[in-house]
């Protein structure tokens, strides 16, 4: 009877599965909502007939939201006086990257506040200013219209956010919140997939969903480590997977050697020359922003 309770049983490792998996959902399902005003212009952000011109009215109308904008819009995306008013921001960058823009800006504060148990949570911030950078680069050399451009590149502010509710469920707040290393894309998420159920990707989409995010960016955290998958390719994820090669460090020229999928570089259209100019594009902005 005892060898046959014990067959019947859960294994350990079944339930601190389940138990991690529930505690990820739990933490997903409280993290706060944004206040009601960014709520509402990124819910009207999604709506696929919306022309912009209702989001500019929301704008328009609260003098303290287009300062915020402003203030964002000359932090990422110019110079302080390319942008007099909110009008030629979004004739500079388009509205809707303003938008996620604020929207990530609010996330943030989420984030430091929600996650604050981390240890080691600006490694977080700094692994995603890395991974916005190198993304709108190629974004650049993809030749996306400037709107496109901001909008997949904003995507790399929160790729990773879901790793931190798995770091949290799993209490491993003291642990070092750090980007996947590059000859670890691929399986890192097979290893959480087989852990968890579930990966960091699953749980950064949902969020990312549960914010009202748009769907760009709600692709470009679920496959920034699976741009191909099953024959089906998604540029959002690419552009992210790609500017994890983009950013890290290759003394040797190993990465390109070896280890980057040719395959993603062909479906974006970039040969390795293009790829070694992101990689001096980006070694050249990161040196002049430190």
């Amino acid at each position: 009877m005892l060898g046959n309770e014990s067959q019947n049983s859960p294994a350990p490792n079944a339930n601190k599965r389940e138990q991690v998996s529930r505690k990820i959902t739990q933490l997903v399902d409280d993290l706060p909502l944004f206040p009601t005003d960014i709520n509402q212009l990124l819910s009207t952000a999604v709506k696929p007939a919306e022309d912009g011109t209702e989001i500019l009215r929301l704008i328009k109308s609260d003098p303290k939201l287009g300062s915020q904008l402003l203030a964002l819009a000359h932090s990422y995306f110019g110079r302080a006086e390319d942008f007099a008013s909110i009008e030629d921001a979004v004739q500079h960058v388009g509205v809707r990257p303003l938008v996620q823009l604020i929207g990530i800006s609010y996330a943030r504060e989420a984030i430091q506040q929600e996650f604050a148990a981390l240890k080691y949570l600006s490694d977080y911030v700094d692994h995603a200013e890395d991974i916005y950078i190198a993304t709108d680069i190629l974004g650049g050399l993809c030749s996306l219209p400037r709107e496109q451009r901001q909008m997949h590149a904003l995507a790399g502010l929160v790729h990773d956010v879901g790793r931190l509710a798995i770091m949290v469920a799993g209490n491993k707040t003291g642990a070092r919140v750090l980007g996947t290393l590059w000859d670890r894309m691929v399986s890192v998420v097979h290893e959480e997939k087989a852990e968890l159920g579930m990966d960091h990707c699953d749980v950064g989409a949902r969020i990312c969903l549960k914010w009202n995010f748009s769907p760009v960016i709600q692709e470009a955290v679920l496959r920034h480590h699976s741009p191909i998958m099953n024959g089906d390719f998604s540029f959002a994820g690419a552009l992210i997977f790609l500017s994890h090669f983009v950013s890290a460090s290759d003394p040797s020229g190993e990465i390109l050697a070896t280890l980057l999928s040719t395959k993603v570089l062909k479906k974006l259209d970039l040969t390795p020359v293009d790829f070694e100019k992101a990689r001096d594009q980006y070694e050249s902005r990161t040196k002049n922003s430190s």
